[in-house]
């Protein structure tokens, strides 16, 4: 496993691994969070997305969202107090595929299960209903390939206490802002370096 929840990401048992502390620098004028230089700025500024990745995306291609929900099972165990999902969606911007995203929700709150199993709410919208922002936690990012381009990928978490845990895998397409023509049978994992 990479981190959390999910399998490594299919293929990648031959890539290199780094370690990386994730360390977010906050002040009382600055927020920041250091990711490798080999990302290219639009893709890091996707990478430290917190929750808000479907706004950033229909801004940059100045379209609407439109999610395709693969699956959305409730795996939680019988009479358990809180429920848990394994979903799968895709998402698209004008038609174009940009990424899918893996996740395993665990849902403390019943109008957010609700919100999930009758109206069909994707994480974005669920965190616009709840009125916060959650907390936001990045594991572990990748790329399949060795420059910007190549398909990449990121691990992280989304908590609202007491609301809702997600850990969530995105895995976003080749070429999703610039060409890439390098090799795709190597690549890189940066993982989470505990302290």
């Amino acid at each position: 496993m990479v981190s959390g929840l999910l399998p490594s990401p299919t293929g990648t048992e031959n890539y290199t691994v780094l370690p990386f502390k994730f360390t977010e620098e906050y002040s009382s004028k600055n927020v920041y969070l250091q990711l490798p230089d080999s990302f290219s700025p639009l893709e890091r500024m996707i990478l430290q997305s917190n929750g808000n990745l479907q706004r950033i995306l229909s801004a940059y291609y100045n379209v609407p969202s439109q999610v395709k929900i693969i699956y959305n099972n409730n795996i939680s165990p019988k009479g358990a107090p809180v429920k848990r999902y394994d979903r799968k969606i895709e998402m698209y911007f004008n038609g174009t595929f940009a990424y899918d995203a893996e996740s395993i929700l665990t849902v403390k709150d019943k109008s957010t299960i609700d919100l999930i199993e009758k109206h069909k709410y994707g994480l974005g919208q669920i965190f616009g209903h709840a009125h916060r922002q959650p907390d936001f936690v990045l594991h572990s990012i990748g790329r399949n390939g060795d420059k910007p381009g190549a398909s990449f990928w990121r691990d992280y978490s989304l908590i609202i206490p007491g609301v809702l845990d997600c850990f969530i895998r995105e895995t976003f397409v080749k070429d999703l802002f610039d060409t890439y023509t390098g090799d795709t049978n190597t690549g890189f994992i940066w993982r989470e370096m505990k302290d």
